[in-house]
């Protein structure tokens, strides 16, 4: 996230990155806030040779107030609706209503009564959040994902060509080619996200051959390599997360640090100690005595509760010095935190009369 004080430090300037930017903003923007942001809407023209029910869509900058915020798990997207106050353009009525479509690169600047020390804290978090490039490469194929925070963006697939057959291949010509397709795949993930660190993976030496291939394509400097993982393409890329050898390489990541909460959460189910909620009803429980250090929550939560209730609560933890993540379910951590209920705390103390 990508954010700084504006109109004399009455406002932020914010840009979201990834999903779970989107996610921290849903948190952040509240009903009586004042959101503006550029947008479309369609305008009526007129003039003598108009037509009544003739209109164009312009593109124009407005300031809504807020009357309604919906967080869309699914698009990864929030959707900001209230009544226009300001509007660059004379053809737009001011009074009317309009949603605002925010997504990863969309710059909003917010307005709000106060700013609480635990909002700014959340966005000095989101600012920190480092990006790792992930090239699961073989003989076959490679696959390319960028991992932001604890969101897993798939770019696809590159296949070589290489047959194992016996019949003669050019094979050398054929390498140089995969390479370079993978590397052309590769630069629109680095443009994405510059300064991203790479790591490669996958089964026998081709990945090193490779990483030699980015210093000659222009590349600074070389990636990372993983040894001992044997797949390649979009189940390397997605299991590669799993690996210890490439949770070691991110372990001062937000990645790693969610991977040990897991860690941590199942240790406390197994021990029984009693500093561990499951399901969301116990974590409210839990949260509303103060006793949550950490909250982790999958977004699979959003299907059995509403989104008002999954707001209230990450924002009370927060409040009182707690932390919240929310997991991808469609992930390993994901999937992890959705077998235990869907919302798991790790608690500062025991908490009694849970359901």
């Amino acid at each position: 996230m990508l954010f700084r004080w504006a109109d004399g430090r009455k406002a932020l300037f914010l840009k979201p990155l990834n999903a779970q930017d989107i996610w921290t903003l849903r948190r952040i923007v509240s009903i009586g806030d004042q959101v503006q942001s550029w947008t479309t809407r369609e305008v009526k023209l007129e003039g003598e040779f108009q037509r009544p029910d003739k209109g164009r869509r312009v593109s124009v900058k407005v300031k809504v107030d807020v009357e309604a915020v919906h967080y869309d798990n699914d698009l990864g997207r929030l959707r900001i609706k209230g009544r226009i106050s300001e509007s660059d353009n004379e053809l737009v009525p001011h009074g009317s209503y309009h949603s605002i479509e925010v997504e990863p690169a969309s710059e909003i600047t917010l307005w709000r009564d106060r700013y609480p020390g635990w909002l700014l804290g959340l966005l000095s978090k989101r600012g920190k959040v480092e990006s790792t490039i992930i090239v699961a490469i073989d003989s076959r194929e490679a696959g390319v994902g960028l991992l932001t925070g604890m969101t897993l963006k798939f770019y696809g697939v590159v296949e070589s060509g290489i047959s194992g057959k016996a019949y003669a291949q050019d094979h050398d010509k054929l390498s140089k080619a995969y390479f370079r397709s993978v590397v052309d795949l590769l630069r629109t993930v680095v443009q994405a996200s510059p300064g991203a660190r790479i790591v490669l993976a996958g089964p026998g030496n081709l990945k090193n051959q490779f990483n030699n291939y980015l210093a000659s394509a222009g590349f600074p400097s070389k990636a990372a390599v993983v040894d001992g993982f044997d797949l390649a393409g979009e189940d390397g890329v997605r299991l590669l997360l799993a690996n210890s050898a490439f949770r070691e390489l991110l372990s001062d990541t937000e990645f790693s640090h969610v991977q040990s909460l897991v860690d941590r959460a199942k240790i406390s189910l197994a021990k029984g100690d009693g500093k561990l909620a499951m399901g969301f009803a116990n974590c409210q429980t839990a949260a509303f005595q103060g006793a949550i250090g950490s909250l982790l929550i999958s977004d699979a939560v959003f299907r059995i509760t509403d989104e008002e209730s999954v707001v209230g609560l990450a924002n009370g933890v927060e409040a009182k010095a707690g932390e919240v993540v929310l997991l991808d379910s469609s992930t390993l951590l994901g999937g992890q935190v959705d077998g235990m209920g869907g919302a798991v705390a790790l608690l500062r103390y025991p908490v009694a009369s849970f359901t």
